[in-house]
Formats: C-alpha cells, structure tokens, sequence
C-alpha cells in the first residue's frame, strides 16, 4: 500500500495533467522544468517567461536549462537522473493549437541539446496548448498529438490524488498578472502628467538638499495614500499617485513602503502598490519597478508566493539591475523568513530618516537666509564684486588682497569671540569673494587651537548664510571651511553635510571631495592638520614678498 502523500503518475494524460498541480498555478507562455524526486510531486520545479516572439525562444530555452541545472544542484538534486519539460502556450488570433505546438516543436529539441550539453537527462517534453497536450518525444506519427487534457472526474486522472494531498491546480498566470499588470494606455494625459513628475523628481534629486525634501515628502504620501486605502479608497489622485510612483525610486522611500508590512496593512498595501502598478503602462514600466517590488515583498508577506515570483519577474524584466527585487527574489527562493527583510527595512528607514532630520538641523547653520536680510546681502555681494575683480586682476593685487583677506578673517573671529557677531555687510562680502581664491581659501583652514573651533564654525556658517541667489555658486569654499572646523571637532555628519552640500553647487570642487573621501576612509583628521599648518607657515612667510614689489 502507498504511502498517503505518494503520487502515481502513470501515463502521459498524467504527466501533462499535474503541472498545475506542481505549481499552484498554470502558468501561460512559459517554458517549465521539474525534476521528480522518488515521489514524483518532490524534486526542484522551476518556470520561465516564453517570450512572444519566437525568434527569441532558443536563447531563452538556453538560458533556462543553464539555470535550472544550476538550481537544482543548489538544491541537491541531480538533473542527471530526469528532468520533465513542459512548454506552455496559448494559441495567438491566427493560430490553431496546433500551429502552436508545431510551432513549439523546436524549442523541445533546444532544451534536450542545452540540457544534454549541463549533463541533464530529459525524460519528456510535453507541449500544453489550449487545454490539449503533446508528447514531443513520441515520434509515432499521429500519436500523443493535441489530445485533450484529463478532466477532473476522470477515473484515470490524478485531480483526485492531488486534491487528497491538498494541491489545487490555483488560477492561471494571465488572471494572477491582472491585478498588478498595467493595461494598454488609453489616457495620454496621465502619461504625460507622469512624464513629468520623472523629469521634476530627477531635478529635485541633483541635490541633497533636495533628494531629503523629496523623501520626506514621499514618505508622508506614503502614509496619506496607505490610511485612504485603509479606510476603503480604491482610488487616488493623479498627483498623488505619480508622485508615488516616481518618488518610490528612492530606497529611502522604498524601505518607508516595506515597512508597512505588519498584518494588519497587508490586503490594504497589496491593494494600493498594486493600484500604482497598474498605472505603469508602455513606455513607463520601467518606473513600474519599485511598486512592483513592493507588492511582492506584501504578498511573500501573506505567503502567496506564487504572486510574489510573477511580481517581481515582472520588475526584473523592467530593470534587471534593481538590487531590492534581486535580493527579495532570491530570499523567496532560499526560503527566508519576509520578517527578517520587514525588521531590516525599519532600521534602515529609521536610520536614514534620522539622517535627513539631523541634515536639516545641520543645514539651518549655513543655508542661505531668505528673510527680509537676503536683498541687503545680495546688494553687498553685487557691489564687492566689481571692486575686487579689479583689485585682484596684478599680481600685486593678488597678493594684497590674499593677505588682506586673512587679516579681515582674524579681525572678524575676534570679534566672534568676544560677542555676538556684528559683521558689517562690506567685510561679509570681502571675506566671502576673497576666499575664492584657491591660496587664500587654504590660507583660512582652522589650524589653531581647539578652543577657536567653536568662533571659526560660527563665522563660516554666518558668511556662508549670505551666499543668496545669485552668489549660491559662492558657498563652496565657505562650506569647505565649515565642513573642516566640524571634523576636527569630531562632528563628521554636519562635516560630511557641509561638504556634500558644497559638491552640489561644484560638483568638481577638488578640496571638498578630498576632505568627504577623507571621512568616509575614515582617516584622522591629525594628518590633514599637520599639512595644513605647513601650508599656513608657508602662507606667513610669503607675507615678506609684499615688501619686494
């Protein structure tokens, strides 16, 4: 007698029959492989997308066997001993099933050759074509041809031995792709609405200063979005829902997604990332990626695994390079805890959003001002321009205005030290156009003691303030000054926000970037200090060629 969970697959009706059964879906235009073990329901199973143009369909039956040889070791099982080949299609509006099957016919031969070639042994291939089935190996002419598929009440059939064992042969993959799969665009508008939001997101992003505003932003559209569904919204707005769209590209955002993953927001947030996804037609489905991951993290999260798979080979094929996916595809495959992901995805958006909080406290030290002040230091920066580009257009010029600049900068930390700054708009302006200069920038590095770091910050951040529209390209070397006191008082995250944000406005500003690799090496500012006390001797020194000119 049987044991109860063996299942007897005694002929070829049999063999076509259970691939359903095998996967918990049947799944349309693909090539599927299993690998029986010594009861026929075990061993490694494994689908892929058949492609719709049949000029593609040998290298896809290539890259299938390869991978299926290399999962089924991973699995410990050896394909040597028998592989079963199923090619699944759907007969296209000028096609008969079998015009299909025949169509098909080839790709049976590429797999045993490409399998062959892994050390793989094919025990069958049997072609499922609108409800009927073939046996490609059967060379009997007229034999095991498009023959119906066993119905359930069929005495002969293996229906009743898998529903015993709890197996339904679940929908078919074109109804499960229905509800995440967009439709064919029909409403231009929207498209272009889209298109748009791309172009101002990827604007916004240029910057930290903005890649922080919009995460936040998408972070609290997140919720608003989340808690509509949840009080029964199947709709959202179009702004509401291209901005989600388009902000979920950012791994901060997607990671504020993930975490709603709780029980209780599981059908809410499947039907919501599904809702976004649909809205991802051709030429979009590219943006469609982030969403998609996310619906499929949801249902690996309900364990509707099947779901999940089709999902995210959907935002594979959308952008194949999209980490979070890859890693959340292999973690269905290895069978790992979605808790494990769901834990990890909170720390991180906890961390990162710490991050942003304490990068906009950071950044109220130095961001330009735009109260009632911004038009008197606009007018002082436009006035000081003239008159030291002419200034510093000798080299004689150059020279004074380098050390007359130093001397300005002590006087100014003076009186930083001493009180509440009072820094006239004049010397503000002087100070900020001469430290452009590369010498005369290296010149004011903090190279003093410790106790002047906290005036030193106090005053780089003040001038870097009065760097408004138009003089924003003014600020880097302000920031760099800035960015440098905060790292030789161990404050690394306003150092590295300093320097980030004078990169935004220079992106090619050498000493900046030197000194954020600095941190991010992790390297002793000591050393740093020490070259730049040289510099600043060297600085002093050159102060005696004034006197020979």
């Amino acid at each position: 007698m049987s044991p109860d969970n063996t299942v007897q697959v005694t002929s070829l009706p049999n063999l076509a029959e259970i691939l359903p059964y095998l996967l918990g879906h049947y799944p349309d235009d693909s090539i599927a492989l299993h690998a029986p073990g010594p009861n026929f329901i075990d061993g490694p199973t494994m689908t892929c997308p058949l492609p719709d143009d049949p000029a593609e369909w040998q290298a896809a039956a290539e890259l299938t066997a390869r991978q299926f040889v290399a999962y089924a070791h991973d699995m410990r099982h050896d394909p040597g001993e028998g592989v079963v080949v199923y090619l699944c299609r759907e007969p296209r509006a000028d096609e008969t099933p079998w015009d299909t099957a025949a169509l098909l016919a080839p790709v049976a031969d590429w797999l045993t050759t490409a399998l062959g070639r892994q050390r793989a042994e094919v025990l069958q291939t049997i072609g499922l074509v609108a409800n009927r089935w073939w046996a490609f190996e059967c060379t009997t002419e007229g034999c095991c041809e498009g023959q119906p598929l066993p119905t359930a009440d069929d005495p002969t059939s293996v229906a009743a031995q898998m529903t015993r064992l709890g197996r339904t042969p679940g929908p078919r993959t074109r109804d499960i792709v229905k509800e995440f799969r967009a439709a064919a665009p029909t409403d231009t508008d929207f498209l272009k609405e889209l298109d748009a939001a791309i172009d101002q997101f990827n604007v916004r992003c240029e910057t930290s200063v903005g890649r922080d505003a919009t995460l936040t932003s998408t972070c609290a559209q997140i919720d608003a979005a989340l808690s509509q569904f949840q009080a029964g919204a199947t709709a959202l707005n179009r702004a509401l829902i291209t901005q989600l769209i388009v902000g979920l590209h950012d791994d901060g955002a997607l990671e504020a997604g993930m975490a709603h993953a709780e029980d209780d927001d599981l059908p809410h947030a499947r039907r919501l990332w599904a809702y976004l996804a649909r809205h991802c037609p051709d030429p979009f489905t590219q943006a469609a990626a982030p969403v998609l991951t996310l619906y499929a993290f949801v249902a690996w999260r309900q364990g509707d695994l099947i779901a999940a798979r089709l999902a995210l080979r959907d935002a594979l094929t959308a952008d194949p390079d999209y980490e979070v996916a890859v890693g959340i595809h292999l973690g269905t495959i290895d069978g790992e805890d979605p808790r494990d992901f769901l834990a990890s995805a909170r720390e991180s958006r906890d961390r990162r959003m710490a991050h942003v909080q304490h990068a906009v406290q950071v950044a109220s030290e130095y961001r330009p001002v735009t109260d009632s002040t911004a038009d008197r230091h606009r007018e002082a920066l436009d006035a000081a321009t003239d008159h030291y580009t002419a200034q510093a257009s000798t080299y004689r010029g150059q020279l004074l205005a380098r050390y007359g600049t130093i001397d300005i900068i002590r006087g100014a930390l003076t009186d930083f030290r001493n009180g509440p700054p009072q820094l006239m708009d004049e010397i503000a302006a002087r100070i900020i156009l001469g430290v452009q200069d590369p010498e005369t920038r290296d010149a004011a590095l903090s190279t003093g003691d410790e106790s002047e770091l906290p005036a030193e910050r106090q005053l780089w951040g003040h001038l870097a303030r009065r760097c408004v529209p138009p003089h924003t390209d003014k600020a880097p070397p302000l920031l760099t000054l800035l960015g440098w006191v905060a790292w030789r008082q161990n404050d690394t995250v306003a150092a590295g926000h300093a320097f980030s944000d004078a990169l935004d406005i220079d992106p090619d500003y050498r000493l900046a970037k030197h000194m954020l690799d600095g941190i991010r090496a992790e390297h002793d500012p000591a050393a740093f200090l020490a070259v730049y006390r040289e510099a600043a001797q060297r600085f002093t020194e050159g102060r005696a060629d004034l006197d020979n000119l």
